[in-house]
């Protein structure tokens, strides 16, 4: 049996059955009469990983990225940094590298969480269509206008099926105007739109919190119920 009390320990209590044998014979010694011996269990909880990524990253940046990326685990939390000007050199490197990065997020045991502000454009909107959370602040805005210059975002474009239906991955490849933070969230890619900070620090409390756990052995609760 279990209990638990917000903002306190979980109390769990074992049967007899539960266990092969007295788990608590060595702690007993040195109690008073109606005192029940305890096992605290402290679970951690999960590491956290900020990645911040500039608008214009390198290969070497991305390299070191997809290394982290591939060894880390918990949650880790994307902020893209903002996005200039469209180059056609710098966009079609970038394909490659952001097509490993949906691999290497489908193969990770991570948590992400995006954190979306000012306007996020073409490869970039890989963050929230892979996120678990998608967070946007309200003025920001989401697009593809390099489709306008012939630019296709394929490898997003497949990442965005994630969350958003084809019909709606269509409309935003087909005439390239951005989308408002709202509007993003009413097809799915963003989760939440408002106060980033303040609900980043509310999901990091519920996840990444310890959980501590104590344990107790039903025949010593009963004996000191009796007492």
């Amino acid at each position: 049996m279990a209990v638990l009390v917000p903002g306190q320990p979980a109390q769990l209590i074992l049967d007899e059955e539960d266990v092969m044998e007295d788990p608590f014979q060595d702690r007993r010694a040195g109690l008073a009469p109606g005192e029940v011996p305890v096992m605290t269990y402290t679970q951690p909880g999960m590491p956290v990983t900020t990645i911040e990524v500039p608008a214009y990253a390198d290969k070497k940046f991305y390299d070191g990225m997809m290394r982290l990326l591939s060894v880390t685990s918990g949650m880790v939390i994307f902020r893209f940094l903002g996005q200039t000007t469209w180059d056609k050199d710098i966009y079609m490197f970038t394909q490659e590298i952001y097509a490993e990065l949906c691999e290497v997020v489908d193969t990770r045991p991570t948590y992400i969480i995006n954190v979306a502000r000012g306007d996020v454009r073409s490869l970039p909107m890989a963050f929230a269509a892979l996120s678990d959370v998608s967070l946007a602040e309200p003025d920001t805005t989401f697009g593809f206008p390099e489709v306008r210059v012939g630019g296709l975002p394929a490898c997003v474009t497949v990442a965005m099926r994630k969350r958003i239906s084809d019909d709606n991955i269509r409309r935003l490849i087909t005439d390239g105007k951005a989308i408002d933070a709202r509007e993003a969230q009413r097809i799915g890619l963003v989760d939440f739109v408002g106060d980033v900070e303040t609900e980043l620090s509310r999901i990091i409390f519920k996840n990444c919190k310890p959980k501590v756990t104590n344990v107790m052995y039903r025949p010593d609760c009963e004996r000191a119920w009796a007492q």
